[in-house]
């Protein structure tokens, strides 16, 4: 938990533009869209980060708050919305709270998933949704490849999910999953790489030549491109919509 804190400490003022998927408009107006039936509720963005997807809810009429473990991103998201900084696994907030609970790019983070699932569900209403997305591997072809990338990446990597591994994770919770969408994000590993200063710049360009000298399928499958001095990729993301059984 103190080396996410210190990860992400060092990158909560630029976090919001360190990678495309973060503003990405498609995907974040998707995640909206997977609450649409709980419009103008209280929804809760759990490891909020600096707030992107909080801040779109809060513009389209919900009421928002978020918590967040690192001081930095809490602070951040906490100009446009009230955030706590918490451990996800101790949501501080009564019982069936929120109509809507969001949780995007952090499970594979978390200590205890199965705890942060468990106040999840508390905090959330017996009719409310919780929308959990990620990136996963488009499918088996591209998945070694893509866990070597991760875990090469992210030393504070818990886990490597698929889109089936993460789905078992919601049935281990008793969620059932009620709509699955999938979305592709184009990102520029260069300037992901670049605002990533808890690496070395030996690590930021073995990440990069992960990418640029993948092997086939991988290459074709996520689309990457070598452009002058930079590095292109799709990304997969599965946004899952679910409610307590």
């Amino acid at each position: 938990m103190n080396k996410v804190i210190a990860q992400f400490s060092t990158r909560a003022q630029t976090y919001s533009s360190s990678a495309n998927w973060i503003a990405d408009q498609p995907l974040i107006q998707a995640h909206i869209a997977a609450a649409e039936g709980k419009r103008g509720g209280a929804v809760l963005e759990v490891c909020c980060g600096t707030g992107m997807v909080g801040r779109a809810f809060r513009a389209a009429g919900w009421q928002i708050n978020g918590v967040d473990l690192t001081p930095g991103m809490a602070e951040e998201a906490n100009r446009f919305f009230p955030c706590i900084c918490t451990p996800a696994e101790n949501i501080p907030f009564l019982d069936k709270s929120f109509d809507v609970v969001v949780l995007r790019q952090a499970y594979f983070l978390l200590d205890d998933g199965q705890k942060v699932l468990a106040e999840v569900s508390r905090v959330l209403k017996d009719d409310g949704i919780f929308i959990l997305s990620q990136t996963v591997p488009f499918s088996d072809e591209d998945r070694p490849w893509l866990e070597h990338i991760h875990r090469s990446k992210q030393f504070q990597l818990k886990a490597f999910y698929t889109a089936e591994t993460l789905a078992g994770e919601l049935e281990m919770a008793h969620f059932s999953i009620v709509a699955t969408s999938r979305l592709t994000v184009r990102e520029n590993i260069s300037r992901w790489m670049a605002a990533a200063p808890e690496l070395s710049a030996d690590k930021q360009a073995e990440i990069c030549s992960l990418i640029a000298n993948a092997p086939e399928p991988y290459r074709s499958i996520h689309q990457v491109e070598v452009a002058g001095d930079q590095v292109y990729e799709d990304w997969n993301w599965t946004i899952f919509t679910a409610q307590k059984k």
